[in-house]
């Protein structure tokens, strides 16, 4: 039994914040409902790459939860899925502001249908011009937002982070809203409304680098890997390959001055405090990866390892999901696909109560998979649910049918 087992969540989201934001509840245990329109549902599940026909895309971020495809341009649709939200504990969606008013789910209306509601409205920059007219687009965030202005180097110029690190950071704090929410409707018996926006995840995500500049009025620019006020700290060639050092105080920095067996470094002026440091860092790089040139990678995590100065190999994303750390975190695990068959996935984010094995209920479903299911569920009869499907307000997957 998961932690939020009982808590029922109506997800009406697409792409990837909000999907995340209600993977991770239905990873601790929430029974997740992702309503989608007709005629092919969350448009991720055309988004490339694929596997076998099915976007890994959208199977990365709909794990754990149940589809429900609804025509929600017809009355019957619509009144569907206002069905389950009156009997919901939590309600997702991510479109752009005023859509959901438009389509009559909009916050002052369902909160009115049910006022024990969590309702959720994720945007890209909130819900108040300007901005709000803004579509939400992860890349658009990470340039508006600063982020890019600190990523990559003075040769490479502004890049952006090499996840959508603005849609998945979005979610985590949707999802830390809701609990939020939750939480607060013990006390209060009543639900609220939880707004996030991808412009406001960035800007958090900013931290110490905003905060140069609110409190100094220093304009941060772009370190590529090295830490931003500390060094060194960053990555390092070696003889074969690169290594990550992170010297976060004077103690670590003696340490490594005798692991690369040159102590006379610790009393040289140049790099006497990580001010002095910082200020020579490019000649000060110059001798750290004179001296890791004469070892491998592998020898050097050893030596400098065994000092007590954080340190790891630049992993590629198949070497780090094959590493036995990762194996040790249970961070992949296997689920049975509906046409895919034995698949491997991401492992749960956080562990809450120890580990529970039971989490990991079901892959990305199909399109409408559960519709029949969830519909009966909500009071729907054998023929009120066939007489939608026949004449197009509802669809259910079937097995040979895709």
């Amino acid at each position: 039994m998961g932690a939020l087992d009982g808590v029922r969540v109506v997800d009406l989201t697409r792409y990837l914040s909000g999907p995340t934001l209600t993977m991770l509840l239905a990873d601790l245990g929430a029974d997740v409902v992702k309503v989608e329109t007709l005629p092919t549902g969350d448009p991720a599940r055309q988004s490339g790459p694929f596997s076998d026909g099915e976007s890994v895309y959208y199977m990365a971020s709909n794990r754990n939860k149940r589809s429900v495809a609804l025509d929600l341009r017809s009355d019957q649709g619509a009144a569907a899925l206002r069905t389950l939200i009156s009997e919901a504990d939590v309600f997702v969606q991510n479109f752009k502001p005023g859509t959901a008013e438009k389509m009559g789910v909009g916050p002052a209306e369902m909160l009115e249908l049910n006022p024990r509601l969590v309702y959720v409205s994720l945007s890209g920059f909130g819900q108040k011009t300007p901005g709000s007219e803004l579509a939400g687009f992860d890349q658009t965030a990470q340039a508006m937002s600063g982020l890019m202005s600190v990523t990559g180097t003075p040769e490479t110029g502004p890049l952006r982070v090499g996840i959508a690190v603005a849609d998945s950071a979005t979610g985590v704090f949707g999802a830390v809203g809701v609990l939020a929410a939750l939480h607060e409707r013990e006390r209060t018996g009543r639900g609220t409304l939880v707004e996030g926006s991808l412009m406001q995840s960035m800007l958090t995500l900013l931290s110490y680098q905003a905060q140069k500049y609110l409190s100094l009025g220093v304009t941060p620019g772009q370190d590529g890997n090295d830490h931003p006020i500390m060094f060194p700290q960053g990555t390092f060639r070696t003889g074969d390959t690169a290594m990550t050092l992170a010297c976060g105080n004077e103690k670590m920095w003696q340490r490594l001055c005798d692991a690369l067996d040159r102590p006379e470094w610790a009393r040289d002026v140049r790099f006497a405090s990580n001010a002095d440091r910082m200020a020579h860092r490019t000649e000060l790089r110059e001798l750290i990866e004179e001296v890791l040139a004469t070892g491998t990678t592998e020898q050097w995590l050893d030596t400098v390892g065994a000092a007590g100065v954080p340190c790891g190999p630049v992993l590629t994303i198949p070497e780090a999901l094959e590493h036995p750390i990762t194996a040790g975190l249970d961070m992949v695990a296997e689920v049975d696909h509906a046409t895919l068959g034995s698949m491997r996935v991401l492992g749960q984010s956080i562990n809450v109560g120890g580990t529970d094995s039971d989490w990991l209920r079901r892959p990305a479903p199909m399109l409408g998979q559960h519709t029949e299911e969830v519909l009966t569920a909500a009071g729907y009869s054998p023929d009120e649910i066939d007489l939608m499907i026949v004449a197009g307000h509802a669809a259910q997957w079937r097995r040979g049918e895709d």
